[in-house]
């Protein structure tokens, strides 16, 4: 029985990820991968026609699985689609995937100039789910309608972003600090009653999955 097609790629991601995160962007090659897949040059390049290419998806897989479990998380615990529990559990998600966090730090030995590519390769609908639930958040009551929807995903990717480039000794201490801030910076001083956050978890569960769906999509052309 030969092998299936979808487990060779992920195979082939598996150990492209490792040596990733081992070696660095810069000093990994394709001959390495195929190696370490154990499969043949020819046969990677069926899936990826470049290293770059071979990489982002990589890094497509990794985000499709942090949002996916980002999903789960809040369907485990409906009190995480709150926008500040989510954003605490989602930066937690991030900083414990080397690969994400990479794109942030300072140091780009892992990911080198490829990290510059990550932002324009990224599918616009990431963006466009992301206001559906700030909207499905003010829908609810759960986040401040004074500003457009517009106006505070931008702010609130500033604050994320500033988090995610700061060194943090702990990341938990540092997800409780940035759960604070975006609270006190977006959402209502009142607690909101629980059926209102319960009531909004079902729409924020599918729009995760669904920006999850768009990337894993986008891999299985390469499959």
């Amino acid at each position: 029985m030969t092998e299936d097609r979808q487990e060779r790629a992920e195979r082939i991601l598996d150990a492209a990820a490792e040596l990733l995160l081992r070696h660095g962007y810069r000093r990994v090659t394709v001959e390495d991968v195929a190696e370490h897949a154990g499969v043949g040059k020819g046969t990677l390049y069926l899936h990826w026609k470049t290293r770059e290419q071979l990489f982002l998806a990589v890094m497509l897989r990794e985000a499709a699985r942090s949002i996916e479990n980002l999903a789960q998380a809040i369907e485990d615990d409906p009190e995480l689609t709150l926008l500040h529990r989510m954003t605490r559990t989602q930066f937690l998600n991030v900083v414990r995937r080397p690969l994400l966090h990479a794109p942030y730090l300072a140091d780009s030995g892992v990911l080198g100039k490829l990290a510059a590519k990550l932002h324009d390769n990224q599918d616009p609908r990431h963006h466009e789910a992301f206001l559906d639930y700030l909207k499905l958040q003010a829908e609810h009551g759960l986040i401040r309608t004074d500003l457009e929807v517009e106006d505070l995903a931008m702010a609130y990717q500033a604050v994320l972003h500033g988090f995610l480039l700061a060194p943090a000794a702990d990341p938990e201490t540092a997800a409780d600090l940035l759960a604070d801030t975006v609270a006190h910076a977006f959402q209502p001083t009142a607690t909101p009653p629980a059926a209102k956050v319960r009531a909004a978890a079902p729409g924020a569960i599918a729009l995760f999955r669904a920006t999850a769906e768009i990337d894993r999509a986008n891999l299985r052309r390469a499959y």
